[in-house]
């Protein structure tokens, strides 16, 4: 499986937070807290899996907890349908994925104004 397409400075800019980088690159770990919630982020670039994990403040368990497997790619979106980032299945590139595709399935994450994740 190819490695994942994505620009570590798109997730800085989106989150504004500086990842936590495991020895090699192996893993990006990203943290947001906002109204209550806490957002953990973590992109294995190598293996092309993103971990997405919500917490709410109080709970000891995630509100929600994802693992996407196999994405193509991932790209920031900053329009006037709001600031996010879009993360690819891997089935729908197959191996071939470029930033400027336009992805008809996935996955839209947000912080702002508030935390929120859609798939469309």
């Amino acid at each position: 499986m190819p490695e994942l397409v994505w620009d570590e400075t798109d997730f800085t800019t989106w989150l504004g937070a500086v990842p936590e980088v495991a020895e090699y690159g192996v893993s990006y770990h990203y943290r947001v807290q906002e109204h209550g919630l806490r957002l953990e982020v973590t992109v294995y670039p190598h293996d092309s899996d993103i971990y997405i994990t919500v917490w709410r403040e109080g709970l000891e368990d995630p509100v929600i907890d994802l693992k996407l497997l196999g994405c193509s790619g991932v790209r920031y979106v900053n329009d006037q349908r709001g600031e996010y980032l879009e993360v690819a299945p891997g089935q729908v590139y197959g191996d071939r994925f470029e930033k400027d595709f336009v992805i008809p399935v996935g996955l839209r994450l947000s912080v702002k104004p508030s935390i929120s994740l859609r798939f469309f």
